[in-house]
């Protein structure tokens, strides 16, 4: 069968993990801002313990239940840890800070990811099945629309708006549905074998598993046995395989 259908992955696929620590310290400063409010200090080592904690927290629910926490359920979390005084407002605003840290010190695009863009969309309908952390599907919108990628996709299934995280089915099907397509029509691009991989293949899919991008820390390790059709070290290699694909 054809491929009519092409989902990407968003994050160590379309682009990087570059800016981390500035995020980091730009949420640690809106931290502090909002906590200065209680007349309450902390230290760095605290805010990033809790931090950590709030990442463990995140990935036990994202590996069990597929799905992910919404930016609010984080934070919230976050704000608990620290047994500070439960104030909702407080915490609204923190999430909100903590997922536009990517606007403020954005990751960058990895290479050849635009211009290979620009060729598949002449050929196949895209889509992003991705799931979010902090960071939720309104702000990684954006910044795709800041690095001029928005417009080759026509729709988008982001954990915090689905309910549900790879592999869950309704992650791919949700793109799928809206274009009218069967698994075996689509491809999947993605880095990790447990979510992305394993997902799309289950369902039917094709599937390419992207391994040009190692600047993720908490990527988890990549296993060198895989279930995708084929693997890719760069985005050059992706438009190759799809050549032979389809």
């Amino acid at each position: 069968m054809a491929i009519k259908v092409i989902t990407i992955d968003f994050w160590n696929t379309l682009f990087d993990s570059s800016g981390g620590n500035e995020r980091n310290n730009y949420r640690l400063a809106a931290f502090i801002k909002e906590v200065d409010k209680y007349g309450i200090q902390f230290k760095a080592e605290d805010f990033n313990e809790a931090i950590k904690k709030s990442w463990e927290y995140f990935n036990n629910i994202w590996k069990n239940d597929m799905r992910t926490p919404s930016p609010f359920e984080s934070a919230e979390f976050f704000w608990k840890n620290l047994n500070l005084p439960y104030d909702n407002d407080s915490i609204k605003t923190l999430s909100e800070e903590f997922g536009n840290a990517i606007l403020v010190h954005q990751p960058k695009l990895i290479n050849g990811v635009k211009e290979s863009l620009k060729i598949l969309n002449m050929n196949y309908k895209l889509g992003i099945v991705s799931d979010t952390g902090f960071s939720p599907g309104t702000v990684l919108r954006q910044l795709m629309e800041n690095n001029s990628i928005i417009e080759y996709f026509d729709t988008f299934s982001f954990s915090d708006e689905t309910g549900v995280s790879k592999p869950h089915p309704k992650a791919f099907m949700t793109v799928l549905n809206l274009f009218g397509s069967r698994p075996d029509e689509a491809l999947h691009i993605g880095d990790i074998e447990q979510t992305d991989i394993e997902g799309a293949k289950k369902l039917g899919m094709k599937a390419i598993r992207f391994k040009g991008d190692t600047s993720y820390a908490l990527t988890p390790e990549r296993p060198e046995y895989t279930i995708a059709d084929a693997e890719a070290e760069n985005w050059n290699e992706i438009l190759k395989i799809i050549d032979k694909i389809k």
